[in-house]
Order: structure tokens, then sequence, then C-alpha cells
């Protein structure tokens, strides 16, 4: 799999085309609110965000939220959409936004959230003007404290209480 500096993207009309196997698009509700209901609405894959899942009226509220940037994930063979990146609690004066990736459980495990993670983090540091990317594991979700720690987020703190981990990745 390519490390950060061997990922390689245009961007065509807001489009960020990745030379590899996904692309990431803009969220539009049109195509993709659907898709955010089916998977923030399942108990499973919230339990992986250490969050309980969401109202089907509340999810098109969270994705119009202010400060947040929400890129689709796109199989870039079969044009199937697969899951997204989201970044929070963007602070546009320090450059600093907190982030999730979902990726549907049909499609783990193949490099598609790696490469996700890796192209997004590319387009919130040039792009968005990040200088500092935050998130959060819960302390049961052994695979994505491997995975962060693995692309280079560097361990930040435990808090006891929420049983989560937080990691860090700076420009």
């Amino acid at each position: 799999m390519a490390g950060a500096s061997e990922l390689y993207w245009n961007v065509v009309s807001d489009i960020i085309v990745l030379l590899k196997k996904i692309l990431l698009l803009p969220y539009l509700p049109s195509r993709h609110l659907q898709l955010l209901e089916k998977w923030l609405t399942d108990e499973k894959l919230m339990a992986g965000w250490d969050i309980p899942p969401f109202w089907p009226d509340k999810v098109k509220g969270w994705a119009d939220e202010p400060n947040k940037v929400i890129l689709m994930i796109e199989v870039a063979e079969t044009g199937e959409v697969i899951g997204f990146v989201n970044f929070y609690e963007w602070d546009k004066k320090k450059g600093v936004a907190s982030r999730g990736t979902l990726i549907d459980p049909k499609f783990q495990n193949r490099g598609y959230g790696k490469e996700s993670i890796l192209a997004s983090n590319k387009y919130a540091f040039e792009r968005m003007g990040l200088k500092r990317i935050e998130l959060y594991v819960s302390g049961d979700n052994k695979v994505s404290r491997h995975i962060a720690e693995k692309l280079g987020y560097k361990f930040d703190r435990f808090d006891v209480k929420k049983n989560r981990y937080y990691y860090f990745m700076g420009k």
C-alpha cells in the first residue's frame, strides 16, 4: 500500500481523484443522504464510533452542521459509494479539525479505509488549510487504534471516564 508521500491526486470540479482504489467526492444530499442514514442509524457501525445510532430524522441536521466537511468514498473501478470521511468541529482560525471515517462493513479489510484516510489527510492539510487533525478511538477498538498509529497519528491522551484514546496528526 502506498504511503502518504506516494499518493497522487488531482482536483477536477471538486472531485478528488486518486490514482489507486478510490475517489473522494463532496457530499451531495440529493445523492448521498440515504447512504448516511443507512450507516449512521446502524447500531453496530456507531458502536465503532463509540456513540449511539442516530435517529433517522437527525442525520440531515448532522450532515448540514457548520464547520463540517464530508467526503464520500467511492470505489474508482465500480463507482459504488462505500463510506465517508468527515472533518468536524473545524476551527478555521486555528487550523484544527476532528475527523471520523466510516467504511461499509461489506468493504472493510480491503485497504479502502487506509487509502481514504491518507487521501483525506492530504486534502485536509493542502485544501482545507488544517495544521492539526484530531481523532478519538474507543478503548475497545484495537483495530482502529492500530490503523491510526500505523498511519502516523500520535497518541495524545487516554480519557478513563470515556474509555477513549485521543490521537493527532500535525502538518
